[in-house]
């Protein structure tokens, strides 16, 4: 009686890209490949609505992919922030700290003034279906929107029209 192998093949980098580009493709994302340092690819997403993600997998991480996302603040935008009075720009800032923490994201730049805030979600290769992949595609376009929103509210206007999310000249 032959033996029979127990394990499984691990699936490629690239077999992981393409997957992953199927499924965003799937679900009306434009794909986009780019060249970014330090990853061993990356995928710039744009929905129908000018939401843009990026997904990648950074070199040496063998076994995770990365979703994220960003929103760069204009001038004018940090400058009105920067007008508040401090206690209520730090009740803002804080209340946005809250929110994206509620949203389960990992995120950074919620800081006097804002400038940029990244905002993303890894998802390792063990639990990668599609399913538990658009959840985290949806968590991280989630929290660029409760930012937008947030300084809208805040600001009393509505969000700017311009496309959200990571650019990768931002950094990856």
């Amino acid at each position: 009686m032959a033996a029979r192998s127990n394990s499984t093949r691990n699936p490629s980098s690239e077999e992981i890209r393409t997957q992953i580009q199927t499924w965003l493709m799937e679900e009306s994302w434009h794909i986009r490949p780019e060249k970014v340092p330090d990853t061993e690819w990356f995928l710039s997403a744009e929905s129908e609505a000018k939401v843009r993600i990026g997904v990648g997998q950074r070199k040496g991480s063998v076994d995770q992919v990365i979703v994220q996302g960003s929103v760069t603040f204009q001038q004018a935008e940090q400058d009105q922030i920067n007008r508040l009075p401090p206690e209520e720009r730090s009740g803002f800032l804080w209340d946005m700290r809250f929110s994206l923490l509620n949203l389960g994201v990992e995120f950074g730049g919620v800081t006097e003034p804002p400038q940029v805030i990244r905002i993303s979600q890894r998802i390792y290769y063990d639990g990668l279906t599609k399913d538990r992949f658009l959840q985290r595609v949806s968590q991280v376009r989630n929290g660029l929107l409760v930012i937008l929103w947030m300084v809208a509210r805040k600001l009393a206007q509505p969000p700017p029209e311009r496309i959200v999310g990571f650019r990768p000249s931002e950094g990856a």
